[in-house]
């Protein structure tokens, strides 16, 4: 490995505010290499704080690849302990139907069609999407991982008619407020798509939403939700009728998911 340029990679995402810059000054260096990508090509775009994950066009979770772009969020650690919670509940309970919500990537659906012992078909996996551009390449994701057991739906959230009693919903919707979304970091305000990231002036504009579906559903359901940590009271408040039955602590701990259960 050419040392001046990688230490001069570094400097770049230095001055651009990127963090991990050891891992990453690497991965430019290997992919300028590999994919003969011009590496001012790649750094420019560095320079515009364009994320990484966007410029080379795949992310990792869980440890497998999926295929991003600016129509999908970039996966993050913390949505993978959002799956670590959900492979525990469907270990413990007979759901009979899974739901993810605002699919992205469908890396949530997917890691838990890959990881759960699904053998006998006891479950059906279903991923919504409000974007047909993020759903296409939710589907790419799962045939390139080798997923065939998913159900991809066009919808905005979800429709009632699909609950049933033991029902999983996981949801990871827009939940940051108006005014915290404009303080966002440009490399994800500029680039992440907003009706991903923006949850209204209060961050729970789509989750009061779900809410009222899965009431109108009069079905027995547990809700597995992640939130911005700092409307958690929030929450509470529009939930005082309803059953929170646990609330989880992120790897950094705060309280960021919420498990619900509405009946």
């Amino acid at each position: 490995m050419d040392l001046k340029t990688l230490f001069y990679i570094q400097e770049v995402l230095k001055e651009s505010g990127y963090y991990d810059i050891s891992r990453i000054s690497k991965e430019i260096f290997d992919f300028s290499q590999v994919e003969s990508v011009e590496l001012e090509l790649i750094l420019d775009r560095i320079r515009q704080q364009e994320p990484w994950e966007y410029i080379r066009g795949y992310a990792y979770f869980r440890g497998e690849r999926y295929i991003v772009n600016r129509n999908t969020l970039i996966p993050r650690i913390e949505t993978e302990q959002l799956v670590d919670i959900a492979i525990s509940l469907i270990k413990e309970n007979s759901y009979s139907k899974v739901f993810d919500i605002g699919t992205g990537t469908g890396c949530i659906i997917i890691s838990l069609a890959k990881e759960i012992d699904n053998r006998e078909n006891r479950i059906s996996f279903v991923a919504t999407d409000i974007s047909t551009h993020a759903l296409d390449i939710a589907k790419q994701n799962a045939s390139n991982l080798k997923v065939k057991n998913i159900n991809f739906k066009s919808e905005n959230l979800i429709n009632k008619s699909w609950l049933s009693n033991e029902s999983l919903i996981i949801a990871n919707l827009p939940y940051i407020p108006s005014k915290m979304y404009q303080e966002l970091e440009p490399s994800v305000k500029d680039y992440e798509p907003k009706i991903a990231l923006e949850g209204g002036r209060d961050g729970l504009s789509y989750y009061k939403k779900l809410f009222s579906i899965i009431e109108k559903s009069e079905k027995e359901v547990d809700l597995l939700i992640e939130i911005e940590p700092t409307t958690l009271s929030a929450f509470k408040k529009i939930l005082e009728n309803k059953q929170i039955k646990k609330i989880y602590k992120d790897y950094r701990g705060k309280k960021r998911f919420l498990l619900i259960h509405f009946s």
